[in-house]
């Protein structure tokens, strides 16, 4: 039993690549088909899906306010948390006798920033979506 129990495990992991291949040939093999049907129009969706945000921040990206008084106090509180956060961790590493450094907190802090950016993202989506439905995306006469 235990000399067939590598041979199981090879065969195992040659068995799950060759499903992934497979199931990446065919979602290839599907985004093709209706990607490149001429009468289809799916052409379109994906090349807005694709390269759609260019055209967004062409417009956008000049109305981004590169003041500091805009992020200035965001950086301050971010600091100012950062300090707060590792004197509470690092005295707690001390405690339980492990090691803690101020790179480890500023790693573990470098969360707030996604998090951030993901309270505007989600908002943002669902109007993309609301946006998104109104929107003829195909018009066949």
């Amino acid at each position: 039993m235990n000399r067939l129990a590598p041979l199981f495990r090879s065969l195992l992991k040659s068995l799950l690549w060759l499903a992934a291949f497979l199931v990446t040939l065919f979602v290839i093999f599907i985004v093709g088909a209706l990607a490149f049907d001429p009468f289809s129009g799916n052409h379109l969706i994906l090349g807005r899906l694709l390269f759609g945000f260019v055209p967004f921040l062409k417009s956008n990206f000049a109305a981004i306010s590169w003041n500091a008084g805009t992020w200035g106090p965001g950086l301050g509180a971010f600091v100012i948390a950062l300090l707060v956060v590792h004197r509470y961790l690092s005295g707690w590493a001390k405690r339980a006798g492990r090691e803690w450094s101020f790179l480890t907190t500023f790693c573990l802090m470098m969360i707030v920033p996604v998090l951030f950016v993901i309270s505007f993202i989600v908002p943002g989506v669902l109007l993309q979506w609301e946006a998104l439905q109104e929107i003829v995306w195909i018009d066949i006469r």
